[in-house]
């Protein structure tokens, strides 16, 4: 469950990134500090609603997105895997990707496919190519939106 190469988990990285130290978001989550660090430790697992509650206290909606990819087996297998970055840097991936999908004409494959309204065995791998091209799309778009502030 650990989240980065400084051996803190999500929750950890997130509270100190809203400023909180741990005592006070113990104290505003009612409950004890050693509770609070054995989550950031990844010693014990967050209950939903504490998670919750970490997501609006340090207000980032990033840590709902990451508890989700953690501890919902189905979520990590449609959430895809974002990490955060320099604002700078999820712009310009996202303009290459936006840019390969141009490119591939994808908004045009996509209309031939759909035309008669269903994707037929011969449009079936024309059809898992264009989901291929678009799938990182949805990381970027992710990525911008969780972007590091710098």
């Amino acid at each position: 469950m650990r989240m980065n190469s400084n051996s803190t988990t999500i929750f950890q990285t997130c509270r100190q990134a809203a400023g909180i130290t741990q005592e006070r978001a113990a104290e505003l989550l009612g409950i004890s500090v050693r509770t609070l660090a054995a989550y950031e430790s990844g010693e014990r697992p967050v209950p939903p609603l504490r998670a919750a509650d970490m997501v609006d206290l340090y207000g980032t909606q990033y840590l709902a997105m990451q508890y989700l990819r953690l501890y919902a087996p189905f979520a990590s297998e449609i959430l895809p895997s974002v990490e955060r970055v320099p604002l700078a840097q999820a712009v310009c991936q996202l303009m290459i990707t936006i840019e390969k999908i141009q490119q591939a004409r994808v908004g045009n494959r996509l209309m031939q496919i759909a035309a008669d309204g269903k994707v037929d065995e011969l449009e079936e791998q024309d059809f898992e190519e264009v989901m291929a091209i678009l799938s990182p799309l949805v990381r970027d778009v992710m990525a911008l939106r969780y972007a590091e502030e710098v």
